[in-house]
């Protein structure tokens, strides 16, 4: 990098830690109160105070041992909590939360630049950085206590950890591989759907040279970190409910909720239909009931499973706001007025279609690309992963907020090419 490029990332992450400090202090919203009107903000903000104060993991409906969210936000909000119960900083949990997203996801910026020039050079990865510095929705999730920031920073972090290695002189060393997995491990507590970059690590050495015993001895390293430290969750949860639980137990009721003669891609309450079993029923048995039904539901009906995966994709990707409908989702009243929301939301998906457009146009280029080709298969696996999982979910804007930086890395490389392009067209202009 020249000094003028290294000037330049600095201040596209300058940028970035502005914006999103800016909108922090200016979308304030009081911490949620009840469960019924906040869903998983609320449920992420109870659990991570509970931890915090030392009363454990236990539900807030019956008072016992849950695994119904994943631990690995709540623990990360505990940690942060207990800091701030525990030291003079004013015990302002949900703005504790709100600088911490902005902290994270000004490091993502940094971190998308490195994995975009890892696939496309230092120009791609500028431009990647750019695109997700000034991007409405990442920008709009700082104020909220969604896990998508931290999920992004983390895979972000695990992916770029393993595309900067020098591919063209061999396999990654092991200290790289555990220090993959540690980061891959804390992002799969998260949420579990990042586990797809172990499958970019295996094919990214095949297309690097490798056989595919070393290959899948190079995935097997992380691989093994992640087991290790799902390790005292999986066994805390046989001990307190009896199961085996190695991330949660609201896989169950994700699965079933769109899978029912009436489903239309989206989100449909259980005691609507008959797709799940009864919502009363204690959350293993329910988990495990639920996923049965809709797996017997995909069996017997695989023609209507194929509608409705192009349904929730088309739900998943049809806009780019729901940063700001979470904001007003928080306790007290609407820290943002119709008359605001109807300044920004179209702002927010205007940007949307335009980085999908050149995400699209970037996709291509890489595919096409001879270089990187390591690098550029474990992002694009990782990505891939991302993006289909949820189809077999249910339709939700949410899903899609993963995929943002990868996004933003394929927008960059299409950037770059268009400004190459134009250069060599003004070069042959003046000779």
């Amino acid at each position: 990098m020249t000094r003028a490029q290294r000037l330049a990332l600095l201040a596209i992450v300058g940028v970035g830690f502005g914006l999103r400090l800016a909108w922090a202090l200016y979308a304030r919203a009081e911490p949620p109160e009840r469960w019924y009107l906040s869903g998983d903000q609320y449920s992420y903000y109870y659990y991570g105070s509970e931890i915090a104060q030392g009363r454990g993991y236990l539900s807030y409906l019956s008072g016992e041992a849950t695994a119904y969210y994943p631990i690995g936000y709540p623990a990360i909000l505990g940690a942060l909590y207990f800091v701030v119960l525990q030291t003079p900083i004013p015990d302002n949990l949900l703005m504790a939360t709100t600088l911490f997203h902005v902290v994270i996801g000004s490091a993502t910026v940094g971190l998308v630049f490195l994995v975009g020039r890892a696939v496309g050079g230092v120009r791609a990865g500028l431009a990647a950085a750019a695109v997700l510095a000034i991007w409405p929705n990442a920008v709009f999730l700082g104020p909220t206590l969604l896990l998508e920031p931290t999920f992004m920073f983390l895979t972000t972090a695990a992916v770029a950890l393993a595309v900067t290695h020098d591919w063209s002189i061999g396999l990654p060393s092991r200290s790289r591989l555990v220090l993959v997995g540690g980061v891959l491990g804390a992002s799969v507590l998260v949420r579990p759907f990042s586990i797809w970059l172990l499958l970019g690590l295996l094919l990214a050495a095949r297309v690097s040279g490798a056989s595919w015993r070393r290959a899948v001895a190079t995935a097997a390293v992380p691989l093994m970190v992640v087991v290790l430290m799902m390790g005292p969750w999986t066994v805390r949860n046989l001990g307190a409910m009896d199961a085996f639980v190695p991330s949660s137990t609201n896989m169950g009721d994700t699965l079933c909720l769109d899978r029912w003669a009436g489903a239309t891609g989206g989100f449909s309450f259980t005691p609507d239909h008959d797709g799940c079993v009864d919502p009363g029923l204690p959350e293993v048995t329910r988990n495990t009931g639920n996923t049965r039904k809709a797996v017997g539901f995909v069996i017997r009906h695989p023609q209507l499973e194929a509608r409705q995966i192009l349904r929730r994709g088309q739900r998943m990707m049809a806009d780019d706001h729901f940063g700001l409908d979470e904001v007003n989702n928080l306790g007290g009243d609407d820290p943002l007025s119709s008359r605001e929301l109807g300044r920004l939301v179209p702002i927010a998906d205007r940007y949307w279609y335009g980085v999908l457009l050149a995400a699209g146009v970037g996709a291509v280029l890489l595919i096409r690309s001879r270089h990187r080709r390591p690098a550029i298969v474990l992002m694009g696996t990782t990505g891939l992963g991302l993006f289909v999982v949820p189809l077999l979910l249910w339709g939700n804007p949410r899903f899609h907020g993963p995929l943002m930086p990868f996004l933003a890395v394929a927008a960059g490389v299409a950037v770059a090419a268009a400004v190459e392009r134009g250069e060599r067209q003004w070069e042959r202009r003046r000779a």
